[in-house]
């Protein structure tokens, strides 16, 4: 008898305990699996900020803060277009700044203003990269141009580029950096380019034997300069001298050797200036890339 009750009070346990374990074994699943999802957003999260975080850095060292928001988000979409290629095709990644140097460069009371500014440029861009033909491509970009911008000189160049023509913007002429003008002696003239270049004997007086411009690009910007018995490029040129760009001329005024050099920077692309007024007429972020950068998609 005894046994029978024991049997009986054991199943009544187990159809009252039933509900109960099941609920539990499923609950404990479902809350595992609840847990595996959050830390997989939460991962997921953490990468995303952490991109956000890098191109945001990378845009502030691109560019002037304090321009329109509309330049600055085509900045934002160059940095991530760049930051893509270099991903894609192995190559060092575009060069940021670190917090401390922002914060440092803005002073404590413009840096959360400008932080959120830049951040919320990255986040209303994210995602979109430039593509051409379905290629992420590689953007270069200047901050004044010399009233133009330019496309590659070379037919090999071109067909690796094509989306780089050359396009108006007059609105560089306004700025602070648009035009340098400078005066060096004869002397001082010829010393920088023997120190290049020592084994050249440069003459004492002329200035035009000493060095003249040979070819330029439709743009104005100088391809190559000619030397006594040897022929360097516009680039070289500009780094003896440290010219802002490539633009420049050579003259003798009143026997000083005046160099005058236009716009800031290579000249191709867009020009970072000219997007800041652009942006100021009401042109958005897209526009401003569809005007400088030749049948480019934006994904």
């Amino acid at each position: 008898m005894m046994e029978k009750i024991k049997t009986i009070l054991s199943l009544l346990i187990i159809i009252i305990c039933l509900p109960y374990l099941v609920t539990f074994v499923v609950q404990g699943d479902f809350l595992n699996d609840s847990e595996q999802e959050e830390s997989s957003q939460d991962q997921e999260q953490s990468k995303e900020d952490e991109d956000s975080e890098q191109l945001l850095l990378m845009l502030a060292n691109e560019m002037p803060v304090n321009f329109e928001k509309e330049a600055l988000k085509a900045q934002a979409v160059i940095a991530r277009t760049n930051l893509a290629y270099a991903e894609e095709n192995d190559q060092a990644e575009p060069e940021r700044m670190s917090r401390e140097d922002l914060r440092e460069r803005l002073g404590g009371k413009e840096y959360q203003k400008y932080y959120e500014l830049l951040k919320s440029c990255v986040e209303e861009t994210a995602g979109e990269c430039i593509t051409y033909q379905g290629k992420i491509v590689q953007l270069p970009y200047h901050f004044v141009s010399a009233g133009k911008t330019r496309e590659l000189a070379q037919e090999e160049e071109k067909k690796k580029l094509p989306y780089l023509k050359a396009v108006p913007s007059m609105s560089d002429l306004k700025s602070e950096w648009f035009l340098k003008i400078e005066f060096l002696s004869k002397k001082q003239y010829r010393n920088k380019l023997r120190n290049a270049y020592p084994d050249i004997e440069f003459p004492e007086n002329d200035t035009e034997k000493m060095a003249s411009v040979d070819q330029r690009d439709d743009s104005s910007y100088v391809l190559s300069v000619q030397l006594p018995g040897k022929k360097i490029s516009g680039e070289e040129f500009k780094n003896i001298f440290a010219l802002n760009s490539t633009c420049f001329s050579v003259k003798e005024v009143d026997g000083q050797v005046r160099i005058v050099t236009k716009g800031y920077g290579q000249g191709y692309g867009m020009s970072q200036y000219g997007a800041n007024e652009m942006a100021k007429e009401g042109s958005d972020y897209k526009q401003i890339l569809e005007y400088y950068y030749h049948g480019v998609e934006l994904i």
